[in-house]
């Protein structure tokens, strides 16, 4: 089943230029998806309380363009069947005035918040989501983002909060915001993003810093998040050069 959601404009989603940011593309993914899984009737907050949640390990986001303001947008997902038996890929396509600007990939796993340890995919919760045959990058295995030896900054961040959410961890979404907040300013202010991927190790929870490691290389940013404690948790590799 692929499901279709359409989105308001609202005016905190825009940047200077009146375009649509990279944060609240993966908003609007998240929020679809969510949609899709209520659908289904498998609630997230809901299963969250039943000791057995969804975990998203990792997303893959590729930019075509960024809708401006006055663009009608449209998110299409579906989940893919499954190749494992703990977890399985959503896709998504994010539609400006019904053209193709964005597309992505995140991986999910069922995780026994009790027990510490991936759970089992039931046949008919996944049959509940009528999975898809496509996919959106043919299924193509990423390399693992290389963790650059020598760094060109490091950022201390203020954990807020309003970044943890029901799960009483900071939100997935936010570890871009950290990722951004810690490049420096020109790169911040003249890069345009055409690939964002974001790979989850470890969740920070009541930590109040995340410390945020940036390298550049090329057209590359690779930024790696860490607790105070020196715990790797979140790699995110911004690139504005649209994967093949």
């Amino acid at each position: 089943m692929v499901f279709e959601t359409s989105f308001e404009r609202i005016l905190e989603n825009y940047d200077f230029k009146g375009c649509l940011t990279a944060q609240a593309m993966l908003k609007m993914f998240e929020n679809a998806g969510n949609r899709h899984s209520d659908l289904a009737g498998d609630a997230v907050i809901a299963r969250s309380a039943s000791g057995v949640t969804w975990v998203l390990a990792e997303w893959d986001v590729r930019i075509k363009s960024y809708p401006r303001y006055e663009n009608k947008l449209q998110v299409k997902t579906w989940i893919e069947k499954p190749s494992s038996s703990f977890g399985c890929s959503r896709n998504y396509e994010l539609f400006s005035d019904e053209k193709l600007c964005a597309e992505a990939t995140a991986k999910w796993v069922l995780f026994d918040v009790k027990a510490n340890r991936l759970a089992r995919l039931r046949p008919e919760l996944i049959a509940s989501y009528e999975p898809e045959d496509k996919t959106v990058f043919g299924g193509i295995k990423l390399e693992k983002i290389t963790i650059p030896e020598v760094f060109d900054s490091e950022t201390e961040i203020a954990i807020r909060r309003s970044d943890i959410d029901f799960n009483n961890h900071v939100h997935n979404l936010c570890y871009l915001d950290f990722a951004l907040e810690s490049l420096p300013m020109e790169l911040y202010e003249s890069a345009s993003f055409r690939n964002i991927r974001i790979v989850y190790k470890n969740a920070l929870t009541n930590e109040n810093i995340a410390i945020c490691k940036q390298k550049k290389i090329d057209r590359k940013s690779t930024v790696a998040i860490f607790s105070p404690n020196g715990t790797l948790c979140t790699l995110v590799e911004l690139s504005s050069r649209l994967s093949d």
